[in-house]
């Protein structure tokens, strides 16, 4: 009878112990399968990240480094009222809006970057300015001098990301521009653009572009 007691009393410790066991393992599993899903959700982002960081230069890339495509990549200037210069920034602007990860944000900045431009222009006859050359209103319109997103006067064949920081829920993406020749791929380590990508309303959209120069 005792032995039929101890009996029960192992058997019941050893069938506690293995479901202890598999309720172990199943809440591991679970923990694993949550903790893969955040990693697929950041790889998601980052994948979502990569392609807004180098969709404006690689538009704007296409379009300086094509001999016959007309499509706006910048501001135009174009006659205004009274027979003065006027700044138009509708179809450089529409270009943008076509792409799907530029922020108005960006836009309005464009507009601030450029007011002397626009200003000064407004005192310009179109006459003069369609017999002068661009360059003589660069310290106005830098755009004038040279290609302002890229600081040449030569395009790039291409950008690459360098490097990619999330800073709270605002992404900072480094690029850097590279050119083709004979089959070899000469990099630009001394000029990088820093992409600023922030989250409007559930999407994330370019807002601002700055220059790292290494000197």
């Amino acid at each position: 009878m005792r032995k039929l007691q101890l009996l029960l009393i192992i058997g019941v410790f050893c069938y506690s112990c293995a479901d202890k066991q598999k309720t172990q393992e199943k809440e591991n599993s679970t923990i694993t399968q949550a903790d893969s899903l955040v990693k697929t959700d950041d790889n998601q982002e980052k994948e979502i990240i990569k392609k807004i960081s180098t969709s404006f230069y690689d538009w704007y890339l296409k379009r300086i480094n094509s001999l016959t495509d007309t499509t706006a990549y910048d501001y135009v200037i174009v006659k205004g009222e009274n027979g003065k210069c006027k700044v138009n920034f509708e179809p450089y602007f529409n270009q943008l809006r076509q792409l799907k990860t530029i922020s108005k944000k960006f836009m309005d900045k464009e507009l601030e970057r450029t007011k002397d431009c626009v200003n000064h222009m407004k005192t310009v006859d179109w006459a003069e300015y369609q017999s002068a050359d661009a360059y003589e209103y660069e310290d106005y319109c830098p755009d004038c001098g040279q290609m302002y997103w890229i600081q040449s006067q030569e395009p790039y064949s291409g950008v690459e990301i360098l490097d990619m920081k999330k800073d709270g829920n605002i992404w900072f993406t480094t690029l850097r521009f590279y050119s083709d020749y004979n089959n070899k791929r000469v990099r630009n380590n001394n000029f990088f653009p820093v992409i600023r990508i922030e989250n409007e309303s559930g999407k994330w959209l370019m807002t601002e572009i700055k220059f790292d120069i290494k000197k």
